[in-house]
């Protein structure tokens, strides 16, 4: 399970939201910032989250069912919001596929984006997260298995295809 989107879940599961997130990795080295704030009230204790994050990481805590009890009591949005986009950019990078990520911000949005990521056999390299009042734009630096940018089609319609659903 990839470490952003393990993060930004358990962020997610604690009433915090994500704001901005950047992300890079080289080897076996990974930095990841996150500027968040709590949904309401005072912010969670940072021992419970760094409790969890280990939990998670260990792969014994269900996040996705933490996500899917508190995606339960989120009302929708009351006007219309525009469907989720998903764009792979090209010629943007050399050495990765820039996936570009557009949806209405929800709890939970950036894990689910990870994890279809990670089924469809990426790894994220780096990452830009901003969420610009209700709407998340987002732009993922992701390349295959064998690190290397995305240049098969279907694959490429793959991993659009996964994201658009995981954003339903």
């Amino acid at each position: 399970m990839g470490l952003l989107w393990s993060a930004a879940g358990v962020l997610s599961a604690h009433r915090l939201v994500v704001r901005s997130a950047s992300s890079a990795s080289a080897g076996s080295t990974a930095v990841i910032e996150f500027s968040v704030v709590p949904e309401y009230g005072s912010p969670p204790d940072p021992a419970a989250l760094e409790s969890d994050l280990r939990l998670v990481l260990a792969g014994r805590l269900d996040i996705e069912q933490r996500l899917a009890r508190r995606a339960r009591g989120v009302r929708p949005p009351r006007v219309p919001v525009a469907p989720p986009r998903v764009t792979l950019v090209d010629d943007a990078s050399a050495t990765a596929t820039v996936v570009e990520v557009r949806a209405h911000d929800r709890p939970g949005l950036l894990w689910r984006i990870g994890r279809a990521f990670g089924e469809c056999g990426l790894d994220v390299r780096a990452a830009r997260v901003e969420t610009l009042g209700a709407e998340a734009v987002d732009v993922f630096y992701v390349v295959d298995r064998a690190g290397r940018p995305l240049s098969d089609e279907a694959q490429r319609a793959q991993v659009r295809d996964q994201v658009l659903a995981a954003l339903r």
